[in-house]
């Protein structure tokens, strides 16, 4: 339970005495107690706070109670808050009937009874502090529902961003593709031309510069079809459906066997389960990976590549280890990021974006992806994808 506002009483007796005896009675309610000698300074008190209630004398002199009420009534502020009124004098059906119209909500006679007094200041007490409760959560609720209209408001604007962003990189994929793959053709087509025209002119140095040319404009022409496969692969909508990772996993391999001959590898295969996601991204994640470890397995005779997985309450994390050549965990933070490779081109080819593009395929599905590994004895890419998505297909089936 939160902890109670304290709200004020004002107290309103010409006789200190009795302000005296009133705030004795009142004081175990641990409230905030404000005391006025007459109806002036009621008033004044009025004007400058706010009350839960009001006990109030009705015979003092100058103004008297009843008068007193009826101009704190009158202020807008103040026309609710609820007054008891205290009289020494005998109630007539004439005062009376003056207290109510004034706004009196009880009398009380005096001698006052302090249990009587002191249930009745209580139970408004409460109302106060339940109605200053409700107006706190209110507020924080209009409060809550601005910040959520701001944030709509700036993810609007983020969304209509990302939208230009969007189409400046779909522009920009496109000049790629056309501004830069021409020259790359001429280069190519002319230094092929250059070859067949000249080499027998040419001392093997100069045929060696020739081919390094030859090999850098076919390396450039990759590394574009890489980067534009990667900013493809962000923009392209998903289409989720239940996959078998067996048949998923299998496939793979078939359509990497011109890379297996005269290879001797081990495949190691678990039983994989089910999920749900778009099977042509996933397809992808299995290329990048089997075709990693069998590339930097290929030191190895026999090669031993892993396919397992396993369930957690929360996600599935999907594994593939081999015992190839393996990297520096130092650098392990940049295996995930575009251009960024562990080995160089005369050790094993590549352009540097295969796990880029797993991270991102991952990512889009939900999961997240890492890796472990040491030098010389091979490396573990995890990547894991939401439980839920299995638990969708048993529904399916």
């Amino acid at each position: 339970m939160g902890i109670e506002r304290v709200v004020n009483i004002l107290i309103v007796d010409d006789e200190p005495a009795n302000l005296i005896a009133l705030e004795a009675i009142l004081e175990p309610l641990g409230q905030n107690l404000v005391k006025a000698t007459s109806g002036k300074d009621a008033l004044r008190a009025v004007l400058n706070q706010d009350f839960a209630m009001i006990l109030l004398d009705v015979q003092m002199p100058n103004m008297n109670g009843i008068e007193t009420a009826a101009l704190i009534r009158a202020r807008e502020r103040s026309r609710h808050t609820p007054i008891i009124f205290l009289t020494g004098a005998m109630k007539s059906a004439e005062m009376m009937f003056q207290g109510y119209s004034a706004g009196a909500v009880d009398y009380l006679m005096k001698p006052i009874e302090t249990q009587i007094l002191r249930a009745k200041v209580e139970v408004f007490v409460e109302l106060a502090q339940a109605r200053l409760k409700s107006q706190e959560e209110i507020a924080e609720r209009l409060r809550a529902a601005n910040e959520i209209y701001e944030l709509n408001v700036e993810l609007e604007h983020k969304n209509n961003d990302l939208t230009a962003a969007n189409a400046d990189l779909e522009m920009f994929a496109q000049s790629i593709s056309h501004d830069l793959r021409m020259p790359l053709r001429h280069v190519h087509s002319y230094v092929g031309l250059l070859e067949e025209s000249a080499s027998r002119k040419m001392t093997a140095e100069e045929l060696q510069f020739m081919r390094s040319i030859q090999n850098a404009s076919v390396r450039m022409s990759k590394l574009i079809d890489a980067l534009l496969a990667f900013s493809r692969i962000g923009r392209a909508s998903m289409r989720m459906q239940a996959i078998d990772m067996d048949d998923l996993v299998r496939d793979t391999l078939t359509q990497l066997q011109p890379d297996l001959a005269s290879r001797h590898i081990d495949f190691q295969m678990r039983s994989l389960p089910a999920v749900t996601g778009d099977p042509d991204l996933l397809r992808q994640v299995w290329v990048n990976l089997l075709a990693n470890a069998v590339k930097y397995t290929r030191p190895r005779d026999p090669a031993l590549i892993e396919i397992g997985s396993v369930a957690g309450e929360n996600e599935i994390v999907f594994h593939v280890r081999d015992n190839g050549v393996g990297f520096n965990m130092q650098y392990a933070d940049r295996l995930f990021s575009v251009f960024q490779r562990m080995h160089s081109d005369s050790e094993f080819e590549g352009t540097g974006v295969g796990l880029a593009n797993v991270k991102r395929i991952i990512q889009r599905h939900g999961g997240r992806t890492w890796a472990e590994a040491k030098v010389d004895e091979g490396a573990t890419i995890y990547f894991t994808l939401p439980a839920q998505n299995s638990e969708l297909i048993s529904l399916s089936a």
